[in-house]
């Protein structure tokens, strides 16, 4: 597999709800973006966050430029589906004719999946066949922030399902276009985003399970978000433990919640090893990390931190950090 991974023409950010996928998705392509990919950050009927972490205006249905050779898209399945269709049917007369048809459209409505597929659909369009002015496709990287784990199993799983199931025709020739896209290491990865907690690593080793059985799309890493510290034994840890077996914290106004805060980064951080230890066992991969940003609020600043955590851990397996 490719070592650079911002360097691929397709990036999966995939892991349950909660866990800060679109941060990570949103650091990663503000990276390629600053490395002159053009880039396109593309999400899935989602509540819109990018405009407010990337310092952007709100991102909708349509196309909108955030950042320098950053674009983003929050599709959702009308919109997708009337995009697809004129994908497939070229003419926006024909597609009026055919999918504007009220019997047309109750029985799209009944299929289940096309919803889905119209906006992985759509993505591998961007992806692939999108051309710009020059005739050059239209962006160098293509990043899809998924939905949760069992949506985004689903939805991956689709263009098999069609190749499976339905006549031979214009649906099963983009199917066919969009799992090879899927299953070729050389242009698509997959990133697994999760915590150091129990349940997050649980459903991030189902979700590296199904993709083993069933996806089969290269797997390049998993991001391990909002890390604790570690522990600092010659720090404030340390001073804080010497406190502790001397007994001198216990009624000390100062230092009694320097060491209740001391005990508690302790005890998180000791959690998040013992996860991450389970982790490297359930899904053998590569992990990355992002630490813990205590702040109010989540916004440019913040993410530019993540992007900086990330930036020297990619360069460290083949990337160019920019």
């Amino acid at each position: 597999m490719p070592r650079d991974l911002l360097a691929l023409r397709f990036l999966i950010v995939a892991g349950k709800g909660g866990v800060g996928r679109t941060t990570v998705a949103a650091a990663l392509a503000t990276l390629a973006a600053a490395r002159g990919r053009r880039t396109l950050l593309v999400q899935v009927n989602a509540k819109d966050r990018l405009g407010v972490i990337l310092g952007g205006p709100p991102v909708g249905e349509l196309v909108v430029n955030v950042r320098p050779n950053l674009d983003c898209v929050n599709m959702n399945p009308t919109a997708a589906l009337r995009q697809y269709g004129l994908m497939i049917l070229r003419y926006e007369s024909l597609y009026r004719a055919v999918l504007e048809n009220r019997m047309v459209k109750g029985f799209l409505r009944a299929i289940p999946g096309l919803d889905d597929y119209s906006m992985l659909g759509k993505a591998w369009w961007h992806a692939v066949d999108q051309r710009g002015p020059d005739g050059r496709p239209r962006y160098d990287l293509v990043i899809l922030d998924a939905p949760a784990t069992g949506h985004a199993v689903t939805m991956l799983r689709l263009p098999q399902a069609i190749l499976d199931t339905v006549p031979e025709g214009p649906l099963t020739q983009t199917a066919r276009r969009v799992r090879e896209l899927l299953h070729d290491a050389a242009l698509t990865a997959m990133i697994i985003v999760t915590l150091a907690e129990d349940l997050p690593v649980s459903e991030a080793r189902d979700l590296y399970n199904a993709n083993e059985r069933l996806l089969k799309i290269p797997l390049w890493a998993v991001v391990v978000n909002q890390l604790w510290p570690a522990v600092d034994r010659d720090g404030v840890a340390g001073i804080v433990g010497a406190l502790e077996r001397h007994g001198c914290a216990g009624d000390d106004p100062v230092l009694r919640p320097l060491c209740e805060r001391a005990r508690v980064g302790r005890a998180r951080r000791q959690l998040n090893d013992r996860h991450l230890e389970r982790l490297a066992i359930e899904v053998p991969v590569t992990q990355l990390y992002v630490p813990t940003i205590f702040r109010p609020s989540f916004g440019p600043t913040e993410l530019a931190e993540v992007a900086a955590a990330l930036a020297p851990q990619l360069a460290s397996l083949g990337g160019e950090e920019p």
